[in-house]
């Protein structure tokens, strides 16, 4: 049976129990006095933390402020921030209801985090808040300055959302020079035209360029790639570990590789025509890059494919491949796993006609055994052969999602690998909504896989009667949704 939520620990029911106490507490300040008296407010608030901080070691703070969220506040956010932050405080995220906090809150506190490490202000950012931060918060390694969004009219009486993070904002943060993942907007005209305050391509190349040990840069819907390729002034080498690059050519691939040459995590999507698709394959086996992730959309798998995953297969511990050229057959299948030895997350998208398993076939030793994460898409292979086949080569494998499969039903596919034990180890299953799965099948699957999780599959007409069979026995059972 999947398995039953386990009791909170002593120290979680400990740390909740501690904010709905402090919550209460700031609640009877805020309601004490009037809004007139609000240096007496004040004064009550300052008492009550100080007393925290006699009380309690200053890494809990991090704690009780990551976890307020569990325990609902009616006050006023800012005097639960005000008693929940500490000046040793290493990581700070903000929550829904920090949103709409005034700006001033920000420029006040901030200054006072100052071993900050860790700090996020997703939809809080302004230009001046990052001008306090640059001259603070010197120990930062990661920071989240997704800009603010203010609600306008426009000229023409229409609504617009106005960014309050610029240029002028990331020049002030040049100074974070430990500071390793950054997310931020996307730049202007990257996704539509804005009003008011936007970071521009040249102002996002002159920060990364000065930020000596940057490894993640955090762009929502944004080609980084073609970022940097296009960049007016030189730059690099850069220490960024992970990249996306859309619309890729060879020679601009070869420039992001010279610029990045530290790359681990790489993720190229090819619109063109087939013949620069194994130029830019060519290029990446040339390379000198050592890469633990690979994800190649729209590619082909042939000789050039082969010879990349000869040179870099080795180092691969994540290969995901979207194919439309019906080039994958078995015999590919079974060569990625004798050249990525320690593959542990495979992903493949294709329309290939040609991916059927010989009946009778000798399965070579060692391949796919250290998978643990399986991802397939294709309307034209044979489901039960395609699982069975990855499902024999490891015991290890947690999580299988099926993608874009033709309307069919599964149960005696799902039963025989149940009955098999194939599926002891699941933790995840993900079933497109096509596949048609049995209320029976269903149930046998949350009795037999012990360690099921998250389950995901087409049950709308029985979800209720399974949500309660859940509750009655206190199962720790997620049911997804499309």
């Amino acid at each position: 049976m999947s398995p039953r939520k386990q009791p909170r620990s002593l120290f979680n029911l400990c740390v909740k129990s501690c904010v709905s106490l402090i919550n209460s507490t700031c609640f009877y300040i805020e309601n004490k006095y009037p809004d007139e008296m609000f240096r007496n407010r004040k004064r009550d608030a300052y008492i009550l933390k100080r007393h925290l901080m006699t009380m309690l070691p200053a890494r809990l703070f991090d704690v009780l402020c990551s976890k307020r969220t569990r325990c609902q506040y009616h006050g006023d956010p800012r005097i639960q921030l005000f008693i929940l932050t500490h000046p040793k405080m290493a990581v700070f995220r903000k929550s829904e209801l920090d949103n709409s906090i005034p700006q001033f809150f920000w420029t006040s506190t901030l200054p006072k985090l100052n071993r900050l490490v860790v700090l996020d202000l997703k939809f809080i950012c302004t230009d001046e808040i990052l001008q306090v931060i640059g001259r603070n918060c010197l120990l930062l390694e990661e920071i989240n300055i997704v800009s603010r969004v203010d609600i306008c009219k426009s000229d023409v009486n229409a609504s617009v959302w106005k960014r309050n993070v610029s240029n002028k904002g990331l020049r002030y943060i040049v100074n974070l020079k430990k500071l390793r993942i950054l997310a931020m907007d996307p730049p202007r005209n990257e996704r539509m035209c804005r009003v008011g305050r936007c970071v521009s391509q040249a102002g996002i190349i002159k920060l990364i360029n000065v930020l000596p040990v940057l490894e993640e840069l955090r762009i929502e819907s944004c080609n980084i790639g073609s970022t940097l390729i296009d960049a007016a002034v030189n730059i690099g080498p850069l220490s960024l570990r992970k990249m996306n690059y859309h619309f890729a050519s060879p020679e601009g691939l070869r420039k992001l590789i010279k610029i990045c040459p530290f790359l681990k995590e790489l993720s190229v999507v090819h619109f063109y025509e087939r013949s620069n698709k194994d130029k830019i394959v060519e290029e990446i086996t040339m390379s000198d890059l050592t890469l633990n992730y690979l994800d190649l959309s729209f590619f082909s798998y042939g000789d050039s494919m082969e010879q990349l995953l000869r040179s870099k297969g080795a180092y691969l511990t994540s290969f995901s491949i979207w194919e439309m050229e019906h080039s994958v057959t078995f015999d590919a299948i079974v060569t990625i796993g004798e050249l990525c030895p320690n593959l542990q997350k495979f992903r493949l998208i294709t329309q290939s006609k040609s991916l059927v398993f010989p009946r009778y076939f000798q399965r070579p030793k060692n391949i796919f055994n250290k998978l643990e994460y399986l991802t397939i898409g294709c309307e034209n292979f044979n489901i039960d052969h395609m699982l069975t086949f990855f499902l024999e080569c490891t015991d290890n494998l947690q999580k299988i999602m099926l993608k874009y499969q033709t309307k069919c039903n599964i149960d005696d596919i799902l039963m025989n690998l149940l009955q098999k034990g194939f599926l002891r180890n699941i933790v995840y299953l993900w079933l497109d909504c096509t596949l048609t799965v049995s209320k029976t099948v269903v149930w046998q699957m949350i009795q037999m896989c012990e360690k099921l999780h998250n389950l995901t599959v087409d049950f709308e007409e029985y979800e209720t009667e399974l949500q309660q069979h859940i509750a009655e026995n206190n199962l720790n059972l997620k049911l997804g949704s499309y």
